[in-house]
């Protein structure tokens, strides 16, 4: 079997490679930079117009990639940045930065830079002014621990920026009973998964030391550029901050 780095590599250039098969100017995609005629169908559910054909990102890597660029000015700031469960395009466009002092880290992940724990994360204090944590809470087994250390990292002027996958239920959906793969398969849908987020999600983030905006960010967009771009409908993205708490 090929090294994992070996295989990404590999598995890299199979897409580039595919997106000469859908070559057009329908869409575009404002990671890789590419036009296609269309958007491909991804997930389970086979969402359509999701999956870009070259360099495999899908709707809340665009949307976060437009929101860093736009609103968090990440080609203009000189910042610390540590980038949890790296997805691996948008690893590359911000290692590419020369303005930033970029770590990823993950758990197992061939390419992040670290391999660390998120809820033991081996960083000084108040080291970043920027933590980027996409679809990763949901698989760590305690959240809550996990945020007080991304809390205890991020410097007090920094910026927490979190997106989950949100259930149409008001509260997040916890079974501790659920203690293996096959049990947590059976209670979220995924063996690696340890929770089902719901609308309660800011809130969960909130009690553990931050302030929350929650950011419909493709609505800085008209219909027909949300389509162009492929920002998928009803992404949120969440910009935590810590909250200061003056002495009485």
């Amino acid at each position: 079997m090929l090294p994992a780095q070996a295989r990404l590599t590999l598995r890299k250039l199979y897409w580039l490679s595919r997106g000469w098969l859908y070559a057009g100017s329908k869409v575009y995609c404002p990671i890789c930079e590419g036009s296609f005629r269309t958007f491909l169908p991804f997930g389970s559910e086979r969402r359509a117009q999701a999956l870009c054909p070259q360099c495999h990102t899908v709707e809340r890597h665009r949307l976060l990639w437009l929101f860093l660029q736009e609103k968090v000015k990440i080609r203009e700031r000189s910042l610390e940045v540590l980038h949890m469960a790296p997805e691996p395009m948008l690893q590359t466009r911000l290692k590419s930065l020369l303005n930033l002092r970029y770590r990823s880290a993950d758990l197992t992940s061939p390419v992040a830079m670290d391999h660390v724990d998120i809820q033991a994360l081996p960083y000084s204090d108040n080291t970043f002014d920027l933590i980027l944590c996409s679809h990763v809470l949901a698989h760590v087994p305690d959240d809550q621990k996990a945020l007080q250390e991304l809390r205890r990292v991020l410097k007090p002027d920094g910026q927490l920026v979190l997106q989950a996958r949100l259930h149409p239920h008001a509260h997040t959906l916890e079974k501790p009973e659920a203690v293996t793969p096959q049990q947590r398969l059976q209670a979220y849908g995924q063996a690696d998964r340890y929770r089902n987020y719901g609308q309660d999600f800011a809130q969960r983030v909130a009690a553990q030391g931050f302030a929350v905006e929650a950011v419909e960010y493709a609505l800085s967009r008209s219909p027909e550029e949300q389509a162009r771009l492929g920002l998928g409908k009803g992404e949120l993205i969440f910009v935590a901050s810590p909250q200061v708490h003056e002495a009485k």
